[in-house]
């Protein structure tokens, strides 16, 4: 397949990621864009707040379990859109070749496979907490522990996209920092871990209220999207020429 003949599929994976980015942002604001104060739910934010581990509890209390339930569906939609996206990501660094191309690719892959559980993880640890507020206080002790375990297993599904995303985004913003893919070497700036997650924290915290409550908690995919948005951009009518390394130089 000619570079050509490539252009349309790059471009229609790179807008792929741009809604994929949007749904999972929307399904962040649906799961965890909200706010308690401790006054407003006294018996879990303050009467078992040392039995509660789950940090996000104070964000999912005031919302409906039908917006929960949309929080964790929309994003378990929208992932086939992300993994779409990561081809986009593996075309920009064709150029590049050899094993850090495909690594980098593997572990966009992997991560985005895995970000599903993890997402939708917040719905069930949220509802164990929920059910307290309306059931006799005989069954909170073993809502408690319910809740518990699913923080548990919520923990461990959130950390494995954390642990592949995380490197392959380093890995991606190296390989753009050394001018052998079809991007602009200042695309790194953004293209990493660090300003991508700063990026997306950024958006929200300038942004009114209710966008910034409801937007708080969804910088990983704030900053995903402006990250496609420019991408496909950059890329729109193929991207630049690499540098060439040293051994094509020669």
């Amino acid at each position: 397949m000619t570079d050509i003949q490539r252009l349309p599929l790059l471009l229609l994976c790179g807008i792929a990621g741009v809604i994929g980015a949007i749904l999972w942002t929307l399904g962040d604001a649906l799961i965890i864009g909200a706010r308690a104060s401790p006054d407003d739910y006294p018996l879990i934010l303050k009467t078992y707040a040392d039995r509660i581990q789950f940090d996000g509890v104070a964000l999912m209390l005031p919302s409906s379990e039908a917006r929960l339930a949309a929080g964790a569906l929309v994003a378990d939609a929208g992932i086939v859109f992300y993994l779409a996206g990561c081809w986009h990501l593996l075309e920009g660094l064709r150029p590049a070749m050899g094993w850090w191309r495909w690594l980098t690719f593997v572990l966009l892959v992997a991560g985005n496979a895995w970000s599903p559980l993890g997402h939708a993880g917040f719905y069930y640890v949220g509802m164990a907490y929920k059910t307290i507020l309306e059931t006799p206080a005989a069954a909170h002790g073993a809502l408690l522990d319910l809740g518990q375990h699913f923080y548990h297993v919520l923990l461990i599904a959130w950390l494995m996209p954390i642990v592949t995303l995380g490197p392959a985004l380093l890995l991606l913003g190296i390989v753009i920092a050394l001018g052998r893919t079809a991007w602009p070497r200042w695309f790194a700036a953004l293209a990493n871990p660090v300003s991508l997650v700063a990026i997306g924290m950024l958006i929200a915290r300038i942004l009114p209220e209710p966008a910034h409550t409801w937007l708080d908690g969804a910088a990983f995919n704030l900053g995903w999207l402006v990250v496609y948005a420019v991408s496909t951009a950059l890329l729109w009518n193929g991207g630049r020429s690499p540098v060439a390394s040293r051994d094509e130089a020669a």
